[in-house]
């Protein structure tokens, strides 16, 4: 199949969506799809390298490391529009999102459409149940969905985003997948031990680990606010904290103000490759999130075999089974017990370990993308000209 996969955001950015495109793209291309991707490019400039096509871009204001796309007219777009698509899989309801339409429309190809946030709570915080946010989504979902054909939702979650309520028909949920090759790659005791001295911190078997883009709607502030109270029940407790982004300083201040530095740790940025070396400095993953659609780092946890202390949501419906492989927890108290639990127990944390291996399975990138694949064959097999009107696809399990 040719294949055009657009997005607003890509290699030029850190997140859970570039993890699953970049893991897509490259699972169909070794299936020997042609596949082409078109994103925004890193400057005022459009590029091509390869066969990723790069638009020109300036900075979003309301979003730090966010880039959008302005232009309507690109000798790049045009060539693009020559190569004759056989399906479009676009994956953010931004510019490109507009643009991927537009393509369609003009060729008559059909569309499929990943949602991957809850934009409304993305932009709006704690009043996205509010009436003006709810109907200020429903008329961006009104701009994106209608002309698709089919939708992909990687959760029971997602699914059930009030903007996509009208589109139901269209659905189906496809779970992201992750690279297990890359994220399964062993580490020494020695490596491990190492690691986390040159954090300063010791090698203990209390160490708690998150790994996330570093933004306000992530809630680690939460767990900062828990270590007090888990540091009275485990003295040797400590936190690590990897990755970059906007809220990194906000979160030091607090560590300070709180007096809470000595048993907190933060790495800054991390090379994608080496991702896999910090989750294996945690003995549990911990996480407060309640943003996700899914959460790539809660399936890269699990394929490292952590156990995992997570708030509860419903994103984590079918990742994380209570007391098998992880707790999920709703209050400070929920959270020190688990943790507690988990590393007081070494043969519970043994048999969470070794759980969290087996579930990672499930979740494989090669699964995900045959999934993907045979979704695009029914929506090229059901597939008429224009006027566009919406199919049934069922559940690909």
């Amino acid at each position: 199949m040719k294949i055009l996969i657009c997005s607003d955001t890509y290699i030029y950015q850190t997140n859970g969506v570039v993890t699953v495109l970049i893991t897509l793209v490259n699972g169909l291309r070794k299936l020997d799809h042609e596949v082409k991707v078109l994103a925004p490019s890193d400057c005022r400039k459009s590029f091509r390298k390869g066969d990723d096509y790069f638009i020109r871009s300036v900075p979003a204001l309301y979003y730090p490391g966010e880039r959008l796309c302005l232009t309507r007219r690109d000798p790049l777009l045009d060539e693009l529009e020559n190569w004759k698509p056989d399906l479009i899989h676009f994956h953010t309801e931004g510019m490109i999102g507009r643009a991927a339409i537009r393509f369609a429309k003009k060729t008559n190809t059909p569309i499929v459409m990943t949602t991957h946030t809850d934009f409304a709570k993305y932009a709006f915080g704690r009043f996205n149940d509010s009436l003006p946010v709810r109907e200020a989504a429903r008329a961006v979902g009104k701009l994106f969905y209608p002309p698709t054909d089919a939708i992909i939702a990687p959760s029971e979650k997602s699914r059930d985003f009030y903007w996509l309520r009208p589109y139901k028909d269209k659905i189906t949920v496809i779970p992201s997948g992750i690279c297990l090759e890359r994220i399964q790659r062993p580490v020494s005791k020695t490596e491990k031990t190492l690691l986390l001295r040159k954090y300063g911190l010791e090698d203990n078997g209390f160490t708690l680990v998150i790994v996330a883009r570093i933004s306000k709607e992530k809630n680690i502030m939460e767990i900062l606010r828990y270590i007090p109270a888990l540091v009275r029940a485990l003295p040797k407790a400590q936190l690590i904290i990897a990755g970059d982004g906007p809220y990194l300083n906000k979160l030091k201040k607090h560590c300070v103000h709180h007096s809470i530095s000595e048993h907190v740790r933060f790495t800054g940025g991390i090379a994608p490759d080496d991702v896999y070396r910090y989750y294996a400095m945690g003995d549990v993953f911990v996480s407060a999130s309640t943003f996700e659609t899914q959460g790539m780092t809660y399936l890269e946890a699990m394929a490292c075999g952590l156990p995992q202390v997570c708030r509860d949501d419903g994103c984590l419906a079918g990742v994380i089974e209570n007391g098998k492989n992880g707790f999920l927890y709703h209050t400070e108290q929920d959270f020190v017990a688990a943790v507690s639990k988990i590393l007081l127990n070494r043969q519970l944390w043994e048999k969470m370990s070794a759980c969290a291996l087996e579930m990672a399975a499930g979740f494989s990138d090669k699964r995900f993308v045959q999934q993907i694949i045979a979704l695009y064959k029914k929506a090229l097999g059901n597939y008429s000209e224009p006027p566009r009107v919406g199919k049934q696809f069922p559940r690909v399990d």
